[in-house]
């Protein structure tokens, strides 16, 4: 999404994510602030706010129970979602001002060097807190599972953090060479003082392009979401069987506590995450998606719908700290 997904912005050039609508649309007309991305720049920066609060105040709220804590076992579940919200923080203050800002000045001010390094960050602080999620989901999907071996082994949780930070930045490298800025002719065939941060000029075929943000498409969405829905359904199903064995056992061998409630709130809370992931980004991949077969969609869907469906993806990291906050009272 960071690099590839945006196409309101390929037309008033704020994201630049895809250049195809400047590589064919070069000559139109140089792109204005309008008042849906003043509105966008604003609620951007709303969630900012909001995002950065809960973050940060849950963050600290989860390193004072986990020096309160002395049992790994509780500790382990809290290491995980602390790195989630460190995620969600770095994506609340990488993501959202720069688009906020970017929406207002329209064109690229920021010079060669940080349209590299703040576009390798925009995709980075993307990855990060998708793959805690995945994280979260495969520890939760082992700990019920395979009880035994995730009791047994405690490296496992911190090599699939390790795992999930080193993929964020190796899978978001490539921005640091196809990203650069350029200068957009303007509707006489002049080249102007329009400046823009983007992947024009950088593929030689535009089926390379293409690829590249399937890739990263794949790598960003549709993988982690698979492993979350594998997972759970994983879960699901022993959960299913466990408490079906216990139906049957005599009545005083019966065990109320089978699933226990502190196991079954995380549980919980693992399915809530990954639903939430899916509910807030699905809809804008899907327009990305759509983009790609269909780019006259472009012009076809309004501004404010594209706008409408960037920001509903911010609410990703505002919200997962509340959910933590529910299922911790």
């Amino acid at each position: 999404m960071a690099s590839v997904f945006n196409p309101e912005q390929d037309k008033n050039c704020c994201w630049a994510a895809n250049s195809s609508f400047l590589q064919t649309q070069g000559h139109a007309a140089l792109p204005t602030l309008t008042i849906s991305g003043k509105i966008r720049a604003t609620a951007t920066f709303f969630f900012l706010l909001v995002s950065a609060i809960l973050n940060t105040s849950f963050l600290l709220k989860l390193r004072r129970r986990m020096g309160q804590e002395q049992s790994k076992r509780s500790s382990r579940m809290k290491t995980l979602l602390k790195h989630l919200m460190l995620a969600n923080l770095l994506e609340t203050l990488v993501i959202m001002p720069l688009d906020g800002i970017w929406n207002l000045t329209v064109q690229w001010y920021a010079g060669e060097l940080l349209c590299k390094v703040l576009s390798f960050l925009k995709l980075f602080s993307m990855y990060a807190p998708a793959f805690m999620v995945v994280v979260i989901s495969l520890d939760r999907c082992l700990a019920i599972t395979r009880p035994l071996m995730a009791k047994s082994n405690s490296r496992i949780g911190r090599n699939m953090l390790g795992l999930a930070w080193g993929l964020s930045v190796l899978l978001a490298g490539p921005q640091l060479f196809i990203f650069k800025m350029y200068y957009v002719a303007d509707s006489s065939g002049k080249v102007s003082t329009f400046s823009q941060c983007a992947t024009h000029g950088s593929f030689p075929e535009e089926w390379q392009q293409t690829l590249y943000n399937l890739f990263t498409f794949l790598c960003l969405f549709i993988i982690p979401l698979l492993i979350m829905l594998v997972c759970n359904f994983k879960i699901l199903l022993t959960m299913t069987q466990a408490l079906h064995q216990d139906r049957h056992k005599p009545a005083l061998k019966q065990s109320k506590n089978n699933i226990p409630q502190a196991r079954l709130k995380t549980l919980k809370m693992t399915v809530a995450f990954a639903t939430l992931f899916m509910v807030c980004w699905a809809p804008y991949y899907v327009l990305g998606i759509w983009y790609w077969f269909d780019p006259e969609l472009v012009d076809r869907v309004s501004e404010p719908a594209n706008h409408f469906f960037f920001l509903f993806g911010l609410l990703n990291p505002c919200i997962d700290p509340l959910i933590y906050g529910y299922f911790s009272m």
